[in-house]
């Protein structure tokens, strides 16, 4: 157990048990009634309450339905993505989160028609079950900003050629992707980034 004279505890850590202080913010307790930290903090015990707390020392970045979140494709299958989530609404994040990418509600069409991995989308949080955030590009301002061919790795650029809609100068192949114009100039998305010099 944590003694009550140290200050910080991490995760996990034993503080006490039910019988000394109640579990108070950033605490949980188990099943057998020891309670925990739940994040990186100092620890106050607060005696008139019988309380013990975790005052978070950096608050966690959390993600919310309805967040509007920059990611890069990771994996990519017929009917959903790996997405890695790097920034939401308009700030890079310090710790990446990880979600899910869907194919379109009744589409028959493979996902891998709207983005391919490595391209840089602009997704909402449209639900988070259990800890699993799902994203969507298919609302209108939605999509890829960024798109990077899928046979050499170069950045492509937007064309309009037959069906395609983008392609590589490097390897010259023409494809497809839900491209969308993004928010802003070209060096508030750069800033975004961090490929800002």
């Amino acid at each position: 157990m944590i003694e009550e004279k140290q200050q910080i505890a991490l995760p996990g850590e034993k503080l006490c048990v039910l019988e000394e202080f109640l579990s108070g913010k950033g605490t949980k307790v188990s099943a057998d009634g020891v309670v925990f930290a739940t994040v990186v903090g100092r620890v106050k015990f607060d005696r008139k309450k019988r309380e013990v707390q975790v005052e978070a020392i950096k608050e966690p970045d959390n993600i919310a339905v309805g967040d509007v979140v920059l990611g890069e494709i990771k994996e990519l299958q017929s009917k959903s993505a790996v997405i890695k989530i790097i920034g939401k609404n308009g700030r890079l994040l310090k710790h990446h989160r990880t979600a899910v990418l869907l194919t379109k509600l009744g589409s028959k069409e493979s996902l891998g028609h709207h983005v391919s991995v490595g391209d840089i989308i602009l997704a909402k949080v449209t639900s988070i079950i259990s800890g699993l955030i799902n994203v969507s590009i298919w609302e209108p301002g939605f999509g890829v900003l960024q798109a990077i061919c899928d046979n050499c790795g170069a950045t492509m650029t937007s064309v309009k050629k037959d069906k395609y809609n983008v392609y590589c100068p490097k390897c010259r192949k023409f494809d497809t992707r839900k491209m969308i114009i993004h928010r802003g100039s070209e060096k508030s998305l750069s800033n975004w980034l961090g490929l800002a010099t």
